[in-house]
């Protein structure tokens, strides 16, 4: 097998274009790879603030969750207590009739 060690001028420079070529794209790849490092690192921030938020918001909802418990609770006393006020008002006005204690309630 023979070898043909002999360089041309045009063999010398399809290599140097090559290895330039290929530098040119090692720069380049690092900046990209350097700017979508940096994007990341924002996009981990901005969803580390996101969950700070949702956690805040689940937490005010839990609240707001109990108060209209307790609000649901003031308005059904506040339904009884309707309720016997004008079970007391009809019993009142049946007493200023002379219904009750003096006179048998009417009948139908």
């Amino acid at each position: 097998m023979i070898v043909d060690w002999t360089v041309r001028a045009g063999d010398l420079i399809s290599f140097a274009g090559f290895v330039i070529g290929g530098l040119s794209v090692i720069f380049m790849m690092k900046s990209d790879i350097r700017q979508l490092a940096l994007r990341l690192g924002f996009l981990a921030d901005t969803v580390d603030g996101q969950k700070e938020r949702i956690d805040r918001q689940s937490q005010e909802i839990s609240r707001i969750a109990e108060l209209i418990v307790v609000m649901g609770r003031f308005e059904e006393r506040f339904a009884a207590m309707h309720r016997e006020q004008e079970r007391q008002k009809t019993e009142l006005d049946g007493l200023r009739r002379g219904e009750g204690w003096i006179v048998a309630p009417k009948r139908g």
